[in-house]
């Protein structure tokens, strides 16, 4: 799954800054809708790891709870004399803290990628939001508060749809 997510990840950066080139070479006004849904699909992405980073810690958090069950019942065992149970309980105990030790290093991994994906992220909004800013054309007859409140009301649709997006994709899981 991890690997699904970083080859999406990777196609849509690569997807950004392709149609971000492409974008120089045409007229400056067109292609900023391509470039959203792109930023759009690496946002997804990030939220996608961030679901998977929790998930990890949970995980990480009940190995490293099951390890100190499992340690407290071979220093129980041992204090009434019951080899076999401390043996038994000892092997668990390990194999726990083997999870655990993976389990680190996955969320350690997944927070390194985190802040990759976050700091392309940041760059991907930066040059959008030049390209936005750069392609607007400005009609000095133009109500400044009057392209802002349909910039606003814009953002406000786009963001009303993807939270209905994320609904259905709820619902469908």
């Amino acid at each position: 799954m991890l690997n699904q997510w970083k080859r999406a990840w990777k196609e849509a950066v690569e997807n950004f800054w392709r149609e971000l080139k492409a974008e120089d070479d045409v007229d400056a006004g067109t292609g900023l809708g391509s470039l959203r849904r792109e930023l759009a699909s690496a946002t997804e992405e990030v939220r996608r790891l961030d679901t998977e980073l929790e998930r990890a810690r949970r995980e990480l958090a009940a190995e490293r709870e099951q390890e100190e069950t499992c340690r407290r019942r071979e220093r129980l065992a041992r204090e009434i004399g019951d080899l076999e149970t401390a043996r038994i309980a000892a092997g668990f105990a390990q194999r726990h803290a083997e999870r655990a030790a993976i389990l680190a290093r996955k969320v350690e991994v997944l927070e390194a990628e985190r802040a990759i994906r976050l700091r392309d992220l940041a760059e991907m909004e930066t040059v959008l939001q030049q390209r936005s800013t750069a392609t607007t054309p400005l009609d000095p007859l133009d109500d400044p508060t009057d392209t802002l409140f349909r910039t606003l009301e814009r953002e406000a649709r786009e963001r009303a749809a993807e939270e209905r997006l994320q609904e259905l994709k709820r619902r469908m899981s």
